[in-house]
């Protein structure tokens, strides 16, 4: 299937190389008569071409959620997005002649390129992560992992109720205080603060393992036949546990990273804009 940065061959990204090319190239050959900057005959060019960009690019937040627009197709205009956003961080850059200070200018400048930054990101996560999140979930969805674990924690509470109380307190606390997701930080570490109650100690359960070696400790203990073959049967449903809450952690660490853009990339483009208008004003106002 063809993706948006291989979108027509290429077809925006040839556009952009050849923008940029033709204009950095008249950058260095055009001589103003001063410090080249964004005041120039051909700064002004640079500048419209370069805040027209910026305001079209912008546009693309409205288009993609016109579902019956004839201009074009989403793909075709994310593909342009990027490469022209990228071509526009030469372009504005060129706009400004290399000068820059403590004022709503650079400001602009600066918001423009934490905007188009934030966009790389983005670009390479729906890309990358996609492709991540299927190999980790592999065949099958997040919401049937959370149903084999809400499953393997029923046969676990099923198999506690013969066993001692410590041990089966134990496996109880071990299920109730598994924690998963948590705040921002914790979900893109994939962080476990999962911990258990074993004989009125709190014990880490990072992965589980806590009570996997907890189990595998009492299992070298245990002479009865039937005692061994539950508690090895409760490791198994254990080891199960733990996998499914490894991938689901990853697959909510990769949720947040998909999403996680967005609130960069969207309020930094409206500051922008309101930037660009102040740096425009100001210009006019002082011409």
């Amino acid at each position: 299937m063809e993706q948006f940065l291989t979108y027509a061959n290429g077809r925006y990204l040839k556009i952009s190389l050849v923008l940029t090319f033709i204009l950095s190239v008249v950058y260095l050959i055009h001589e103003p008569g001063q410090p080249k900057n964004g005041g120039t005959w051909f700064g002004y060019t640079l500048g419209t071409i370069s805040a027209l960009l910026i305001l079209w690019l912008m546009y693309f937040g409205r288009r993609k959620r016109d579902y019956f627009s004839t201009l074009g197709t989403v793909k075709g205009w994310l593909s342009a997005h990027v490469y022209l956003g990228t071509g526009l961080l030469v372009l504005a850059t060129l706009h400004t002649g290399f000068q820059f200070g403590l004022n709503v200018h650079t400001l602009a400048y600066a918001l423009m390129c934490l905007a188009i930054f934030s966009g790389f990101y983005g670009a390479w996560a729906y890309v990358y992560l996609p492709i991540k999140k299927r190999a980790n979930l592999k065949t099958i969805s997040a919401e049937e992992y959370y149903l084999a674990i809400e499953d393997v924690d029923r046969q676990i509470i099923k198999l506690a109720k013969d066993l001692p109380e410590a041990l089966s307190l134990m496996l109880n606390s071990a299920i109730e205080r598994t924690e998963i997701g948590g705040n921002l930080l914790e979900q893109l570490s994939a962080e476990d603060k999962s911990c258990l109650i074993y004989k009125d100690e709190l014990y880490a359960n990072v992965d589980q393992s806590g009570c996997i070696h907890l189990l595998v400790e009492e299992l070298s203990k245990v002479t009865e036949q039937h005692r061994a073959v539950q508690l090895k049967q409760i490791i198994d449903l254990f080891g199960r546990r733990q996998k499914s809450l490894k991938i689901l952690r990853y697959h909510i660490k990769t949720n947040v990273l998909l999403k996680l853009w967005l609130n960069i990339h969207v309020p930094v483009s409206f500051a922008l804009l309101a930037a660009l208008m102040a740096h425009i004003l100001s210009v006019f106002i002082y011409w």
